[in-house]
């Protein structure tokens, strides 16, 4: 499978606008087993505690610009690993979401 950073980039969603795609990878993300949510849980959890540990013993402008360079890499990398996981799930969640606008 292949690592999307967009979901524009995913064939099965670039004839949506970003509201449609926005609405289909909800569907999907609704349609993760427990433990692939699980999984995607610790893997959010294994991105943020380090930072925060480190976070905690900063004072000043040095901890405004941890915390902004944390939250920008956190989305950076978790955007990619949930549309990983969501990939399977995207083909009835778009079925689902076109059934629905009839």
């Amino acid at each position: 499978m292949t690592i999307y950073f967009s979901t524009n980039k995913i064939p099965a969603l670039q004839v949506f606008s970003l509201h449609q795609r926005q609405a289909i990878l909800a569907l999907a993300q609704a349609k993760l087993s427990p433990p692939e949510k699980f999984i995607l849980n610790m893997i959010k959890l294994s991105l943020l505690i380090p930072p925060f540990f480190f976070i905690a013993n900063l004072q000043g402008f040095a901890l405004a610009a941890s915390v902004v360079i944390v939250l920008i890499a956190y989305f950076l990398l978790l955007r990619p690993i949930m549309l990983f996981f969501t990939q399977k799930h995207l083909d009835n969640a778009v079925a689902q979401y076109q059934k629905s606008e009839l």
